[in-house]
Order: structure tokens, then sequence, then C-alpha cells
């Protein structure tokens, strides 16, 4: 797809078959029936700064989004620094320390969300949003993807349910699991009805699965392993994991502490996606640092 952005607009050169009109327009990447009527409402949307309707035939034609359409000034400014991995116009990936929430708790303590925020602010882009498409739990360090525009907010969402937006885990557990072993979990799981900090694998709760694959283990008594999330509960790789009997490193819930590391050993270090526009797959790895770098090496480099 052929666009650059000026000022706020986003100016795309339609030339998909599938996409003659506006309204088809929406259907591809505009979900949500409240942005539609928005951008026809306030005019965010036309051809050449000319008004246009749903039935506007735009086959061949740039079309002008507005997709970024509000200032954000109110936010809870925060000192620490954000440790960005990718930026593009929709989408910004950051890497999340471990003992930091993705939102805020109304305690008014830092959180990603926040931090994302004063990024923006500081660097006069008040018209992006802080929007993270998913969460990682408080102690889970890694990768955070957020939508930068209220537009395709929606659109981003419905490729997270979709599976197009597929999240990588490395995990550190007790127990060895020989290399290139590889499992599926399938358990659902629901909330623990004796700690509401918890949740338990539940015949009756909601579907959760989870591919495994084992990197090695170590003599001093730990596996590394590749988690890919099939779905998104909350603690899901944690519990899943746990009632296998491979608990994860320093997992205050569903493990016990570990001398090997400080942090709990549990990291999203990579997230693929298809970019709707630029039409390709895009992968983001992190860099390994610290404990997980050092432990990683002793299991797969050795």
């Amino acid at each position: 797809m052929e666009y650059y952005i000026e000022n706020n607009d986003l100016k795309i050169k339609i030339s998909s078959l599938v996409v003659s009109t506006v309204q088809d327009f929406f259907d591809a990447y505009i979900p949500s029936k409240k942005m539609q009527h928005l951008l026809i409402q306030n005019k965010w949307i036309s051809i050449d700064y000319e008004n246009v309707k749903r039935e506007t035939a735009i086959q061949g034609k740039y079309l002008i989004i507005n997709i970024y359409p509000y200032e954000h000034h109110y936010y809870h400014s925060s000192h620490k620094k954000l440790d960005i991995v990718y930026e593009d116009e929709l989408f910004l990936i950051v890497n999340k320390p471990s003992g930091i929430i993705v939102h805020s708790d109304g305690q008014g303590d830092d959180n990603l969300s926040s931090i994302v925020a004063t990024y923006y602010h500081d660097n006069n882009q008040l018209f992006y949003e802080a929007n993270p498409i998913h969460r990682l739990d408080k102690n889970t360090s890694g990768l955070v993807m957020y939508s930068k525009s209220i537009v395709f907010q929606a659109l981003l969402d419905q490729m997270l349910e979709k599976k197009m937006i597929r999240r990588t885990y490395l995990a550190y557990v007790f127990g060895k699991i020989n290399k290139n072993t590889s499992f599926e979990i399938d358990k659902a799981i629901g909330k623990d009805r004796h700690n509401a900090n918890k949740m338990v694998i539940n015949p009756k709760g909601q579907k959760a699965i989870t591919k495994v694959n084992s990197l090695g283990f170590s003599d001093r008594g730990y596996s590394i392993l590749n988690c890919r999330l099939l779905t998104g509960r909350t603690h899901q790789i944690r519990v899943h994991l746990s009632s296998e009997g491979y608990p994860i490193l320093n997992d205050d819930l569903y493990g016990r502490t570990s001398s090997l590391m400080k942090d709990m050993g549990l990291l999203a270090y990579k997230l693929a996606f298809f970019h709707p526009l630029k039409e390709e797959m895009t992968e983001v790895e992190l860099e390994l640092k610290g404990d997980f770098k050092r432990l990683y090496e002793e299991v797969v480099d050795d």
C-alpha cells in the first residue's frame, strides 16, 4: 500500500481490487462502527480534502484520514526513561521492566502507560495515544505494544484477537526438560476463589492454550522454554507451567524463589504482526540482557 504521513493526515493511494468505496475501506481497516461515524461526521476522512460518503468511490485515488484527531494533555508525569524497541506511525513497542504495571491502578504510582505518555509529551507528540494493545503482569518483563492512533485502535485489538499479533515468551523454570521437547498445554483457567490475586486450572474457566518448546536445561536444575500464547488469559503461562510441574523462577504466586536470577524468569521477548499499512509481516525481538542473557547462554550456547 502506497502511503505517507503529512502533519496528522495519513494519505493512502487505494490500489486494492477489493477496496472500491469508503465503506469497503472501513470494513477492511476501521472495524469500529463508532469510529466510522466519527470519521464521516467530523470530516476526518476525505479525497483531496473533499467530503466523502460511505458509497464514494476511492479506487486509484488518495484517501486522506486524520489519524491523530485529539490532543492529550492530561497524564501522570514520570521521570523514568522509556526503553523503545520499535516505533513507526501506528506502533510503539517498548521494553517493560519487571516491577511496574502497564495501566494505572489509581494509586498515583508510575505505570508503563504514564511513562509512554510522558515520552509523547516531552517530544511534542501530544496527538499520539498511549493505549496498550496487550498487557504484561507486574513482575513480567519484556515487549508491550502500543497503538498511536485512536482511529486504528479497534483494528489492532481485532488483530490481537484473531492471532495476527503473535506473542512469544522465554520462561526460565525449575526442572529439567530435554532440548527440542515440545508440548501443548490446553487447560482452562479461572479465578481462585480463595485468593483474589491468583488464577487456577478450572475446567469451567476460560479456554487457555500455550505452546511450549524446550531450548534445553542446565545441570543447576532449570530449563528455558519458548512459550507462545494462543489465548491471552491472566497469568496464563505462569499457571500452565506450574500445573505441569515446571514453575517459573521467582514467581511469587505459582513458583518459589531462586538465587539464579533477580527478577521473575518470564520475558516477553518477541512480537510478530502483520502491519496493516506496510502490508507485510513485521517481527520485533528483544535483545537479552543481564540474568536473562547469562542463563540463556549457559543453556543454549553450552
